[in-house]
């Protein structure tokens, strides 16, 4: 396996909000938490993974991560156990 080569973090896609449906596939992310020792153990093993992402919709404005971005993993539930990830913890891999 290589090494990826460090690119500066992204909060986002740079694509309109509007244009993504839930579902839809939003690419390839490193999974960064700010704090991860504050995970359950579910997610503690996908700390630095990279994980193919799709957008799962936007938090409501009264939960934990109001108004972000949400996504879960594509395809397949290996590494977040189903939890939904914001995005401020995924740093997206533009190839």
């Amino acid at each position: 396996m290589g090494v990826l080569p460090w690119r500066p973090r992204v909060a986002g896609l740079d694509f309109d909000r509007k244009s993504r449906r839930p579902g839809e596939y939003a690419g390839r992310a490193r999974f960064v938490p700010q704090y991860p020792e504050l995970l359950p153990p579910e997610l503690q093993k996908a700390v630095g993974q990279v994980v193919e992402v799709a957008f799962a919709g936007v938090a409501p404005p009264d939960g934990t991560f109001a108004g972000q971005d949400l996504y879960l993993e594509w395809r397949r539930d290996e590494m977040f156990d189903g939890f939904q990830i914001p995005g401020r913890d995924l740093e997206f891999i533009h190839e």
